[in-house]
């Protein structure tokens, strides 16, 4: 094993001439220089072969390392055309995924804020079926790493491609609210951006009240896990803007649809652990 592994390093390095003091004149050593491509390419298949562990404790999360490495084994790629969903997605999540979409592309606004406009553009479905569009360009199913996870991008399997899992169904959270984990899901696929990675919630994490922080999904504790914000436009941030502006702009929503996207809205706004922005954003809403 141990030949084995010198040999796997010699691959890797080739050989140069240095000088070396050793108290005579022209003495000369062969010295390795390691050859930076070799070992960026197998820093790519490690990352791969050995993503992060999922906690379960919330949704799926993965490091900046896997997502620079999913950018040098994939490339940045252009604008998805739309999606496709692989054959081995069930019927009835197909269904509930596309009736969900369909409930989005529908919203009706009359307003928006600026932090909204940077991100999605309009208030209204057309942007935010555009947004979705132009970032998925597949739909498979997998476990997400966890029990619990509904949704997920997982970098190094596609940059583009989102997956869900059998609790797209199963959960019973509101409509907006599963729009809400696509939608963050969406933002992960933008390679550009290192795919906005998750900060770490700090430990303790509590609320305003001294409460211990859990996930509104599954009800586990999100201290010291990598479910936290530090910008607005991150994936949390992201979608926080977006049922906010649901809530405050949507003329066409029921009032049922508009306090949902306000109250996990106001959970998600919990996940931002900057002060910083989460300040930009409480002054963006209230304008």
């Amino acid at each position: 094993m141990a030949r084995l592994l010198t040999w796997g390093f010699l691959a890797l390095a080739v050989a140069s001439h240095a000088d070396v003091f050793d108290g005579s004149v022209g003495q000369r050593l062969v010295v390795p220089v390691v050859d930076k491509a070799a070992l960026a390419a197998a820093s790519v298949v490690t990352a791969v072969a050995q993503p992060v562990k999922q906690s379960g404790a919330d949704l799926f999360y993965f490091t900046k390392e896997e997502a620079a490495a999913a950018n040098s084994l994939f490339g940045f790629r252009p604008e998805a055309r739309g999606f496709v969903f692989d054959a081995d997605v069930p019927a009835e999540i197909q269904a509930q995924m596309r009736g969900d979409l369909a409930f989005i592309a529908g919203i009706l606004g009359s307003g928006t804020t600026k932090l909204h406009q940077q991100i999605f553009g309009n208030m209204d479905g057309a942007a935010y079926a555009k947004f979705f569009e132009t970032r998925v360009s597949a739909i498979g199913m997998n476990s997400c790493g966890s029990g619990n996870a509904v949704a997920c991008v997982i970098p190094f399997r596609g940059p583009s491609k989102m997956w869900l899992t059998k609790n797209f169904i199963r959960f019973s959270h509101p409509q907006v609210s599963r729009m809400m984990v696509v939608y963050h899901e969406a933002r992960h696929t933008e390679s550009r951006s290192g795919n906005w990675p998750h900060a770490s919630c700090p430990r303790p994490f509590r609320d305003a009240q001294g409460r211990d922080m859990k996930s509104i999904w599954t009800g586990a504790m999100l201290a010291g896990e990598p479910a936290c914000d530090k910008t607005p436009f991150g994936s949390y941030g992201s979608s926080t803007i977006m049922l906010k502006n649901i809530a405050k702009f949507c003329a066409n929503c029921t009032d049922k649809v508009r306090m949902d996207a306000g109250f996990y809205a106001d959970d998600q706004m919990g996940r931002i652990i900057d002060e910083g922005a989460k300040k930009q954003m409480r002054d963006d809403f209230s304008k």
